[in-house]
């Protein structure tokens, strides 16, 4: 059976049965969590908002030539069908300062031909501008290991902010271009 309490039934001082407040301490820890958290972000974004692009001496017009010289274009469909790679997603994020790298590995020992040392990392090409953002390189998180079925994304510092929505790109993986891809937010 079940008592029932009334408004009245509650002296001053006292409250309502019903679920319990969480204590000051789990308060506090909730708080300092958020913080951590908050400040954490902050130093991946300015990380990445710190970092410049990639170029040579003469500038990120050079490097832009320097990887369509030494790359072959092809379309989204011929890297699928080629080299076991679908493009899902290039996407601007964290208040545009990370470019979203995203892309499904169909058949392994296509993607072989373009993964074939683990050194090997995808960059992105701003069209209009020429500048080459690169994924970074070094660390066991920083390869593409080629399985079929699994799906990748790659986080690419934004300096300056030269990808935005809307921005054609061009995406190279070792000496393959896939032009003119809109980015998407």
């Amino acid at each position: 059976m079940s008592a029932e309490i009334e408004a009245t039934d509650i002296g001053p001082g006292q409250r309502a049965p019903g679920p319990s407040r969480p204590s000051r301490r789990r308060q506090w820890l909730v708080t300092a969590g958020a913080v951590l958290a908050s400040v954490l972000g902050g130093a991946v974004a300015f990380s990445a908002l710190s970092s410049s692009p990639s170029s040579s001496s003469s500038g990120p017009h050079a490097a832009h030539h320097s990887l369509e010289a030494a790359s072959v274009p092809i379309s989204r469909r011929r890297l699928a069908e080629d080299y076991g790679i679908r493009l899902t997603l290039v996407g601007v994020t964290a208040a545009g300062g990370l470019v979203d790298l995203r892309f499904k590995i169909t058949d392994a020992e296509k993607a072989k031909k373009l993964f074939d040392d683990p050194a090997v990392m995808p960059a992105v090409v701003a069209e209009t501008t020429g500048a080459v953002l690169q994924a970074p390189h070094g660390g066991h998180h920083s390869r593409v290991t080629p399985a079929s079925g699994a799906s990748y994304f790659i986080l690419i510092g934004n300096a300056g902010g030269v990808v935005q929505r809307g921005v054609p790109v061009s995406v190279v993986i070792n000496g393959v271009r896939v032009e003119h891809i809109l980015a998407e937010t």
